[in-house]
């Protein structure tokens, strides 16, 4: 006989919520309770972007935002509380933490001494937080308070940057129940870090909703027309994409190229655009909405995404970008850095091409403008390349069993 009574809630802890870059969170979610997970999101801080994803109202679970240094009072409270109810854990984490040397690290302590005592309030089973950073940090010390166990998904900027200290990397990764992680190459790196040790690092790949993500009808063939979805920072190598711009327009090209999202590197972007006199070819568009991105996608011939490895060791773990467009049915050219090579596949759903190389950039683009026959035959494989593997039904399913697996719910 089926038992009736809810799966255990998981709490879900969140360095921000909602992001709007991080739609990979949002279907994962939105994902999850679907298949009836109840969940309960603690978010670090507040977000401060005024536009989100259209299906942020579709999320049944509560979100806390924990209190900032403005509600000093509140965070205090509940460590009196969790201190009062765990003693000697709660004193063992805090001089711990005290003798790191890590003034920042007291400040995680005091978010988890919160997250401990309201996930105790709520009766949380399991905490699951995602980037290896700040979130899971907090997840780690509420577990080393209450005992209450925690997992982590491990993403890219989180594990790969020079500044990630490998020692506390490794020592989250074996305290946590499981560590979920984007792509193959990222679950390489980590049984590296853990010296081979496969016993608790699963890959999961960031899933999409593929009835939203789907073709809308054909594309204007002419101009041509580019489209790049990215954060403008140094690891999606989009003053590549721009050079190669300027070496079809050179050759005689005609083509739109539509650069979606914003950062850091917009003035360099925008100048070297000026520079070489690319206005009428060149497009920064930044932040648009999420139904917006997609009505690019649908109208564009060709995704291209240069990532590359940046001078601090920050890349990409997988680009969920890459696997919308394929799924929208468009061709991808992209590099072979870290887990791209996992869907984008040479003259199959499109073009790889060595990260950092123009010229190589240029002529795949080319290609795929002059070369009907093989444009149409890599177009034909674009949606079912990620059809199945990319389905967030199929993801979250695989995160589900994880999840119940931690907190002893039902398989």
């Amino acid at each position: 006989m089926m038992s009736s009574s809810p799966a255990p809630r998981v709490g879900y802890v969140l360095r921000k919520f909602p992001v709007l870059s991080e739609t990979f969170i949002l279907n994962e979610i939105l994902a999850l309770e679907a298949l009836g997970v109840p969940l309960h999101i603690f978010s670090l801080a507040r977000p401060n972007m005024a536009r989100f994803h259209e299906d942020l109202p579709k999320i049944r679970a509560t979100v806390t935002y924990l209190p900032d240094l403005c509600d000093r009072r509140k965070l205090m409270r509940y460590n009196r509380e969790a201190a009062r109810r765990y003693r000697g854990r709660y004193a063992r984490t805090l001089a711990r933490v005290l003798s790191s040397g890590h003034p920042s690290l007291l400040w995680r302590f005091l978010q988890a001494g919160y997250i401990a005592h309201k996930a105790r309030k709520l009766r949380l089973r399991h905490l699951h937080a995602h980037f290896a950073n700040r979130a899971t940090t907090v997840a780690h010390l509420a577990q080393s308070i209450s005992g209450v166990s925690y997992s982590f998904t491990a993403h890219a900027v989180d594990i790969f940057t020079r500044r990630v200290n490998r020692k506390v990397l490794a020592r989250k990764v074996a305290k946590a129940r499981f560590v979920s992680t984007v792509s193959e190459f990222n679950l390489a790196f980590l049984e590296d870090l853990m010296n081979g040790d496969k016993g608790r690092i699963v890959k999961v790949y960031n899933g999409i909703d593929l009835s939203r993500f789907a073709p809308n009808g054909q594309p204007s063939s002419a101009p041509f027309t580019i489209l790049s979805v990215a954060r403008l920072v140094e690891k999606k190598g989009l003053p590549v994409l721009i050079e190669a711009c300027r070496l079809l327009r050179d050759r005689g090209h005609e083509f739109q190229c539509w650069i979606v999202g914003m950062g850091r590197m917009y003035a360099r972007l925008n100048g070297m655009i000026e520079g070489w006199g690319l206005r009428d070819q060149v497009h920064l568009l930044g932040a648009l909405s999420h139904q917006e991105v997609l009505e690019r996608y649908r109208s564009a011939r060709l995704f291209v995404l240069p990532c590359r490895v940046g001078s601090d060791g920050n890349r990409d773990g997988l680009p969920v970008s890459i696997v919308e467009a394929l799924a929208c049915g468009l061709p991808v050219v992209a590099t072979p850095v870290t887990g791209i090579p996992e869907v984008v596949r040479d003259r199959y759903n499109g073009r790889v091409v060595p990260e950092g190389d123009a010229s190589a950039l240029a002529e795949a683009i080319e290609s795929m403008i002059c070369d009907s026959r093989l444009y149409a035959r890599v177009q034909s494989n674009a949606r079912p390349s990620v059809s199945s593997t990319f389905d967030r039904r199929r993801t979250a399913a695989v995160l589900q069993n994880l999840l119940q697996e931690a907190t002893g719910g039902p398989s």
